[in-house]
């Protein structure tokens, strides 16, 4: 790989790879972010534009696309964009972000009448949608896609995975054009595998308990174990491979849930005897510097790894489960999609562009995506780009889970359970306190469903 390519792979996947503390991310570039620590609008944002189905533009009218940095690298947006313009009579011209909040810039513009874009890439669903729909910022693609005249549009849709369309929609309609998945995953590196006695993943945390044990027996100067934070990596990715059922009645995370509970008794336990930090600075950092033996993580963990120590020095599996052969929920998982704005003056031109950007004709992106961006949403790139590749065969396992998994449910909830989960976890886990696991989940959704309610949560 071009050390071009592992640029911007490594751009992108920082914060495809990076959760929420306390509402920052631990890296500022990158595609799957997880959302702000509340979902409300800022205080600073305009009235909500409200959402029109704009007229199809003239024919050869122009297209203009907003498209993060980041995502220009990782699905080589300026090469899609310079081939769509060789064929097409519309042509699109390619905007990078301003600085600032850009959902507060696009609200303003829209209510002002004088928006420029017709389109952004991407947006981060289920985790941005109900927030960005409410406050009119994109609109259903649905119309525009079944009167598309792109030779692809009709196999886009039904070439997406179910369980990754689930969560581009709300409310029956569509809202988003998805590109790439990511999900929590295990990753290690081989050596200490090896030295473990283990020839694969460690599926159950009760054999990951075991690996760790061994591990730190025989690299006693790496982590065992860790995770890439205490919320989204660590609780909640256990909740989902423990459960068949995350949720409560609301459709909040079940922290109290038997379990959650189990799962933090396993966290102590884990603490306690040396087998895991009980602080998180930079546990994904210490991951990429050699520092960690396994880590439950972002499914990109173990081919970062790869381009710094080499395709051999280590790997990617799935989510840990409970029990043996029990995918429970299977794993957490989120999209990177493109989405339509309101207001757009050319809204059937932009969705044409996407739909072929993501068609299966088009041959450069698919294999972009695959190679670099990783984890397709269309099964059509799996059959020819994943399949196909020996480096990319960690995709299918994963893929498989999520095809599997329990999606978010489409609310303003997520982004308030991380950021009010990790500090009781925090108490939870430190042998100074080793506060009791159920006191502290029933305080824990005490706080969640207290900032729900502020936030008028749905």
């Amino acid at each position: 790989m071009s050390a071009s390519k592992r640029m911007s792979r490594r751009q992108f996947l920082m914060v495809s790879s990076t959760t929420v503390a306390a509402g920052a991310l631990l890296a500022a570039c990158g595609g799957a972010a997880a959302p702000a620590a509340t979902s409300a609008p800022a205080a600073t944002a305009a009235p909500a534009a409200q959402p029109t189905a704009a007229p199809a533009a003239a024919a050869a009218a122009p297209i203009s696309f907003l498209c993060r940095t980041d995502i220009v690298g990782a699905y080589a947006a300026d090469k899609a964009v310079e081939a769509w313009n060789k064929d097409q009579a519309s042509k699109v011209t390619l905007d990078k972000p301003p600085t600032g909040d850009i959902s507060v810039k696009l609200q303003a513009s829209q209510s002002a009448g004088d928006l420029v874009w017709d389109g952004y890439s991407v947006l981060e669903a289920p985790w941005s949608t109900v927030e960005w729909i409410k406050r009119g910022i994109i609109q259903p693609l649905d119309d525009f896609m079944a009167a598309s005249k792109i030779p692809d549009a009709p196999k886009v849709k039904p070439g997406i995975i179910p369980t990754i369309l689930e969560s581009a929609s709300y409310n029956g309609k569509q809202y988003f054009i998805p590109g790439n998945v990511g999900s929590v995953a295990l990753a290690w590196f081989t050596g200490p595998l090896k030295d473990a006695g283990y020839t694969k993943q460690p599926e159950t945390w009760d054999e990951v308990y075991d690996f760790a044990t061994k591990s730190k027996a025989k690299n006693p100067k790496l982590e065992a174990y860790d995770t890439a934070d205490w919320g989204l990596t660590g609780l909640i990715a256990m909740i989902w491979g423990g459960s068949d059922t995350p949720f409560d009645k609301d459709g909040i995370i079940d922290f109290t849930g038997d379990v959650s509970i189990k799962a933090l008794k396993w966290m102590q336990k884990m603490v306690k005897e040396g087998l895991m930090p009980k602080v998180h600075p930079d546990s994904f950092g210490n991951w990429l510097k050699g520092g960690t033996a396994m880590i439950n993580c972002f499914d990109v963990a173990g081919t970062m790894a790869q381009q710094t120590f080499g395709d051999d020095k280590a790997d990617t599996g799935i989510n840990i489960t409970l029990e043996k052969g029990k995918k429970g929920a299977g794993t957490p998982f989120w999209i990177n999609g493109s989405v339509l704005l309101n207001k757009a003056k050319n809204p059937q031109g932009i969705v044409d562009f996407f739909l072929w950007w993501m068609g299966p004709s088009n041959k450069a992106t698919g294999k972009q995506i695959a190679d670099v961006a990783a984890k397709p949403c269309y099964q059509y790139t799996y059959d020819e780009f994943v399949k196909p590749v020996p480096k990319n065969q960690w995709q299918l396992a994963g893929i498989d889970l999520v095809s599997k998994s329990k999606w978010f449910p489409i609310n303003t909830a997520f982004g308030i359970e991380n950021a009010k989960i990790s500090p009781w976890i925090e108490k939870v886990v430190d042998p100074g306190t080793a506060m009791d696991p159920a006191q502290a989940m029933a305080s824990a959704m005490e706080e969640i469903k207290g900032e729900l309610a502020k936030q008028k949560f749905g």
